[in-house]
């Protein structure tokens, strides 16, 4: 290997390490599972945490591993996993099979499965990209918890950041979606219809939610064109989908059309661009997360819960008490119902009124997606009315009641229209 190769490959390998240091998002003990497709950027994942994990050396010039710099640590364990979205035939087979023999040339255990998507989005309503997400997800989650993998690797690079700041620019998304991809996230058992009948029979526990595990991004600061000159030196093949190529999605439009317009036309930096407003984002919109969940634990009145179809109430009375307000501030499992003081986020700036809002709504429901801009303003709306008893009601069967000062985000057991605007004390 010629010198300006191996100064490239050292190169790309300290550059992946910087973000891995930056996030801290692996530890000496951990074990990843490793989500690969057979593309460029999860085989240059692979190949990185192997590099990094057996302290491999550039013909005598050290990768100098981040994880390995304390020598009394062992090597990292590295699994991979595979889903086959059986979306192109006999292209993905090939796919799970260069995975497969990928995973046996550096003798790693492989952990795959074979499901329909299209079937399961009709089955379970859902976007094919909703599916697709939530079938990947939910296997990742499964498998690291069965076969105890502390972290979940993915191979997502700064193009790919790049791309999905512009599309939820395009889309109007709020600073959330503008922050991109973030960097380490957690992730948690999405709902108990998401794992196909295909797959293993997940954990009994795992219906919780309350397990997550770290999903980490080594990548995600490294260029396409990096990943691909990465993979020529190292002289690595991988596999092509057919399908990047379709300009039908959205995401692929924004690839192959908008962004190379906008290089040519306005500015060749845009993806750095684009990148340095993530962080930006990201960082700031983190702060803003930290005080919401402040402002909304002050604002609570009550969380419901119900376990074995009693409920148990924390009161407002009490939390002028310190082991009181620790009690109020626990995540219970299976919370059905939040009250907040409606006076309070009637006095607060809106969009700080916005994100407690959210907040409770995720609170009850789990996660956000479905609810809209036009959801949240229709609750401030109901907020800052004079009547008390009216209902908004939102997906996955959550309603707010604003009843006196108390504004009351509830998931209920029956479906909205059958309940209509009837509002039970219970």
């Amino acid at each position: 290997m010629k010198r300006q190769s191996k100064q490239l490959i050292r190169s790309l390998i300290h550059t992946a390490q910087r973000t891995v240091e930056r996030y801290a998002m692996i530890s000496p003990e951990d074990s990843l599972l490793v989500g690969i497709s057979g593309g460029a950027d999860s085989v240059a994942l692979l190949l990185f945490l192997i590099d990094i994990s057996n302290s491999i050396t550039l013909n005598n010039y050290p990768a100098q591993p981040y994880l390995l710099e304390s020598p009394q640590y062992s090597p990292i364990r590295i699994g991979v996993a595979h889903i086959n979205h059986s979306l192109r035939g006999a292209e993905s087979d090939r796919d799970e099979n260069f995975v497969i023999n990928l995973a046996k040339k550096y003798s790693l255990p492989c952990y795959t499965i074979k499901v329909d998507v299209p079937d399961f989005a009709k089955e379970n309503k859902l976007s094919f990209e909703e599916a697709a997400r939530e079938i990947r997800y939910s296997f990742y989650r499964e498998i690291a918890y069965k076969e105890n993998y502390s972290k979940i690797a993915l191979g997502h690079n700064s193009d790919d950041n790049a791309e999905l700041v512009l599309m939820n620019l395009l889309r109007g998304s709020g600073t959330k979606g503008i922050a991109g991809i973030l960097p380490v996230r957690d992730i948690h058992h999405i709902s108990s219809k998401i794992c196909p009948a295909s797959s293993p029979s997940p954990h009994k526990e795992m219906g919780n939610g309350k397990t997550p595990f770290k999903i980490i991004r080594p990548l995600i600061e490294i260029s396409k064109e990096e990943i691909l000159e990465y993979l020529k030196l190292k002289e690595q093949a991988y596999v092509f989908d057919s399908s990047n190529n379709d300009t039908t999605y959205l995401r692929n439009k924004i690839r192959h059309l908008l962004i190379p317009h906008l290089k040519e036309n306005y500015n060749p930096s845009i993806t750095q661009s684009l990148n340095r407003l993530s962080t930006i984002i990201m960082e700031e919109n983190s702060w803003m997360e930290e005080e919401t969940e402040k402002i909304f634990n002050n604002s609570l009145i009550e969380i419901e819960k119900r376990v074995s179809g009693e409920k148990e109430l924390v009161e407002e009375k009490e939390l002028a008490k310190e082991s009181q307000k620790d009690e109020v501030n626990k995540r219970i499992d299976n919370i059905e119902e939040v009250q907040l003081n409606s006076r309070a986020l009637k006095n607060m700036h809106i969009a700080l009124a916005k994100r407690v809002i959210r907040r409770a709504i995720k609170e009850v429901k789990g996660e956000l997606r479905r609810v809209s801009f036009q959801h949240i303003d229709d609750i401030l709306k109901l907020i800052r009315s004079q009547s008390g008893g009216k209902a908004i009601h939102l997906p996955d069967k959550i309603r707010v009641i604003k009843i006196k000062n108390c504004i009351c985000f509830r998931k209920e057991s029956r479906p909205l229209r059958e309940i209509g605007n009837e509002y039970d004390q219970r």
